[in-house]
């Protein structure tokens, strides 16, 4: 394995699948304020700019501001008191993790999910794992794809933002990496589309340190292969 180098990781979409408890929240609230029901696909597609946009193309209306801030404190209350009742970590999340650690690996949790929501998370489905720090949105720090947050991090790891993989699952994330100077790596498994930013190449090559193409992944142990590409003994099944 590569050493001086790091990851940081998004939450939602790219290590735990947290989409159901989510929806089904936002569902609740929907209910009681007499609005209709969406989808999973619906929330899918809604997820990753934070909870006042998930909440208002839900709604599908314009409401005043008072009201807007109501409903979105109550479906975080709502999503706080439901968090780990379907969410869980991606099939081979595990798997990574576990080797990572092996290999002293310093690795990161950076979500827009507020930050007592991220803590609890990391804490219950992460909690196996020496992840630090684990951020979520603070309110004094702008959020992804604003690099402040990413820089953040990458000093508290005491590595140059260029050794650093920037994995998640969304355009944001990996605006995020490019902004930051990080390696921007997305996965194909979640809810957002990495490919949609402009910079996208699939290459195809795993040895992208000195540039800032953006790999795509489809499977967990694709990391793997980034931080080691001369090696393919990591005992994840490809």
């Amino acid at each position: 394995m590569r050493k001086n180098c790091g990851i940081i990781f998004d939450l939602d979409g790219t290590l735990v699948d947290t989409i159901d408890d989510l929806g089904d929240a936002a569902n609740t609230l929907f209910r009681r304020h007499g609005y209709p029901e969406h989808s999973r696909e619906d929330f899918v597609s809604w997820i990753g700019n934070g909870a006042r946009k998930f909440i208002e193309q839900g709604i599908g209306s314009v409401i005043d501001e008072q009201h807007i801030a109501t409903y979105v404190n109550e479906f975080k209350d709502i999503y706080a008191d439901n968090l780990s009742v379907k969410s869980r970590l991606y099939p081979g999340i595990d798997a990574l993790l576990n080797i990572l650690a092996d290999h002293k690996i310093p690795c990161a949790l950076l979500s827009n999910k507020p930050h007592r929501h991220t803590m609890i998370l990391a804490e219950k489905y992460l909690g196996h794992w020496p992840l630090y720090p684990v951020f979520g949105q603070r309110e004094e720090v702008p959020r992804k794809p604003d690099p402040a947050a990413a820089l953040e991090i990458a000093g508290i790891m005491g590595l140059d933002p260029g050794c650093i993989l920037f994995v998640g699952d969304s355009q944001g994330d990996m605006e995020t990496a490019l902004a930051a100077g990080m390696i921007p790596v997305g996965v194909s498994w979640g809810y957002g589309n990495p490919h949609e930013v402009s910079q996208v190449k699939n290459t195809g090559d795993p040895d992208l340190f000195n540039d800032r193409e953006i790999v795509i992944i489809d499977d967990p142990s694709g990391i793997l292969d980034l931080l080691d590409p001369a090696e393919n003994n990591h005992g994840v099944k490809k």
